[in-house]
């Protein structure tokens, strides 16, 4: 049998567990058009953990530090799992010898193979960037909101000098939660550099730098010309920023708004990503129900 050409990778640690199975539960549960390996980044998995993951067919790499910078090592002791994020430009080094490698936070999970298959096949097709926006039409901040980049805004300026922020902002913000890419890539290396710099001009670490690893892609992606293909919103779907309907046929998470087309990657960017909410069905009425992977 042909090793795969592709790798889906992912992060966890023991808080993130059963977020993390449940991703790595829906990739196993589809027939997707392309064959890929799965990798896990283990930024700290217990011994059960890891046993759990490994019977899901996932290869567990131990997360190393990739980039150094003042205060690093308190900073990983008050946010256990951030080499989660200083890994992601470096993914190839983690994982060799593959043509595509898509990543996917361990708080999403495929409810269809769609997105998998389309971000996989173009990034083998094509030399550019497959990934989603934080912009939709069903995203209710940025129609409620006076000034809906405002904290987008604020992060850039927490990370970057003022001159670079201007260069780039208010273009829209892509999220690095979910995305494919070519090995042979200018992106990775131009990421890794923009990144490391954004890091070691900080002063003092703070929850203003947890977005630095997708802040850093956006200048570097942005600042460069590097070729982009945006993604329907349905391949990671915020839902912070807006619920999803349940389709009261098929039982699947679709659009609130119509033509309610269905969501292919659920991302729980709830901060209480493991709670209930009470949402809408297409027939009327309310479920209460998890976010979460139900398989």
């Amino acid at each position: 049998m042909t090793a795969p050409r592709n790798i889906v990778i992912t992060a966890a640690n023991d808080p993130y567990l059963p977020l993390a199975l449940g991703l790595l539960r829906s990739l196993r549960a589809h027939k997707f058009s392309l064959p890929f390996a799965i990798g896990v980044l283990d930024v700290g998995l217990g011994d059960s953990a890891k046993a759990q993951v490994a019977a899901l067919g996932a290869v567990i790499v131990p997360a190393r530090v990739d980039i150094d910078y003042p205060g690093r090592v308190e900073w990983e002791r008050q946010m256990p799992g951030f080499r989660a994020m200083t890994a992601r430009p470096f993914l190839r080094d983690y994982f060799p010898g593959y043509d595509v490698y898509m990543w996917m936070d361990a708080d999403a999970w495929a409810q269809t193979p769609e997105a998998v298959d389309v971000m996989l096949d173009g990034a083998e097709a094509e030399d550019a960037l497959f990934i989603a926006s934080e912009i939709d039409r069903d995203y209710r901040p940025y129609f409620l909101s006076s000034q809906p980049w405002d904290y987008h805004l604020k992060w850039y300026r927490a990370n970057f000098p003022a001159e670079t922020v201007a260069a780039i902002f208010p273009r829209p913000m892509l999220s690095d939660a979910v995305f494919a890419l070519r090995a042979t890539s200018k992106v990775w290396a131009a990421w890794a550099e923009v990144y490391a710099v954004c890091l070691q001009r900080v002063e003092k670490m703070t929850r203003q730098q947890f977005m630095g690893d997708q802040l850093s892609l956006n200048i570097a992606v942005y600042t460069q010309g590097f070729p982009l293909r945006i993604m329907p919103a349905e391949f990671n779907w915020l839902s912070l920023y807006a619920l999803p309907m349940i389709d009261a046929d098929t039982g699947l998470f679709v659009r609130p708004t119509p033509p309610r087309t269905v969501i292919s990657v659920m991302h729980l960017t709830h901060e209480k990503k493991m709670r209930s909410f009470d949402l809408a069905t297409t027939r009327g009425g309310t479920v209460e129900c998890s976010l979460m992977n139900p398989n």
